[in-house]
């Protein structure tokens, strides 16, 4: 059963890759985001790809060859044309006010923001990711007049949600005390008295004087499994109770489908309701990747040059707690590496 499941899931990873150079020639970067896996699946079908004669590669782009345009042909694929909305990118939202407004403010801000650093796997969303996850939160209800926290704001999600005037309380935690430092000068600077910043490591206790004092969570936490249930514990025990709401980002790149589903066994077990799912909702900017050798680059069945499209891309999750919160974890846990990188980890460094 197991293996008819990843037989099918490769078949559909290729057929993802061909349609995709159907329509023109695409760098690996492009390929990784079309082909809606995990990076080793991808990384599986498109050297497939290329044994089978179905794709080559140029040098720069890979294209697609006469036997790859007659697979597709014969499989229909060329009657399927790209449904996207090229308005939204496919999100379903566009930046009304007073998000336009903000995006405008926030881009003069990010551009002081200190340098990512893979110390704590930062890799920071375009700006308008950012803004618009307070749009969705918006829509939901969970941004006007609520106490919103964010834990682990590299992305400064907390001072986006400043510029909009919505929240009535903004917590940022953050174990990087340059961060925490850029947004407390910023809040200063501006007379944010509603906004603070704390340097915190997720995998300490959460302090007291935060547990249950929150409506609204954001968290965009590392991949693996205890990483993530340990940053998803920490936001549940903050969140006042039953009718509060997170949002926390997954992707698929680094997170198999088998993967998926024990966290969202997991998001059920904590108490949580999954009310949506928006998929490729948020667009990394990841710089350096073929320099400092991330194992998605050295994987690669062609030599690459830096990305070229926003490759890496992540699913948003609504929660909401639908009954008592069970965070997974509550006290002090001790992980070094292995809190960042797992075996299905390809844009993040084993040390």
């Amino acid at each position: 059963m197991a293996t008819t499941g990843i037989a099918v899931e490769a078949h559909r990873t290729q057929v993802l890759l061909l349609r995709a150079l159907y329509f023109g020639p695409r760098s690996f970067w492009e390929l990784m985001r079309a082909g809606k896996a995990q990076a080793n699946q991808v990384l599986q079908a498109l050297q497939s790809l290329l044994d089978n004669q179905l794709a080559a590669y140029d040098g720069s782009r890979f294209v697609i060859t006469p036997a790859g345009r007659q697979k597709v042909e014969a499989l229909g694929l060329d009657r399927v044309a790209d449904p996207q909305c090229e308005t939204c990118g496919g999100r379903g939202h566009v930046l009304r006010p007073p998000f336009d407004r903000v995006l405008a403010e926030f881009r003069e801000i990010v551009a002081m923001r200190p340098k990512a650093t893979t110390d704590f796997d930062q890799g920071y969303v375009t700006p308008e990711t950012t803004v618009l996850r307070l749009a969705l939160m918006a829509q939901h209800g969970d941004l006007a007049g609520r106490d919103l926290l964010l834990l682990g704001d590299d992305d400064l999600t907390g001072i986006a949600a400043a510029l909009s005037g919505l929240p009535r309380r903004i917590c940022v935690l953050d174990v990087d005390e340059r961060i925490v430092q850029f947004i407390r000068d910023v809040a200063r600077d501006r007379g944010w008295q509603n906004v603070q910043a704390e340097v915190y490591d997720v995998r300490e206790e959460l302090p007291a004087h935060l547990r249950g004092q929150f409506d609204t969570f954001f968290t965009d936490p590392v991949e693996t499994l205890k990483g993530i249930f340990l940053f998803l514990s920490r936001c549940t025990q903050a969140l006042r109770g039953p009718g509060a709401a997170g949002y926390f980002g997954l992707s698929y790149l680094e997170a198999s489908w088998q993967k998926w589903r024990q966290i969202q066994q997991g998001l059920l077990e904590m108490g949580y309701a999954i009310t949506e799912m928006r998929g490729a909702w948020q667009d990394y900017l990841l710089e350096e990747i073929v320099a400092r050798g991330y194992p998605v680059a050295k994987m690669a069945p062609v030599p690459v040059q830096e990305p070229d499209v926003a490759f890496y891309t992540s699913t948003v999750y609504r929660l909401e707690l639908a009954e008592a919160p069970k965070p997974i974890y509550t006290g002090r846990v001790e992980l070094g590496r292995e809190l960042y990188y797992d075996d299905e980890a390809a844009v993040t460094l084993p040390e």
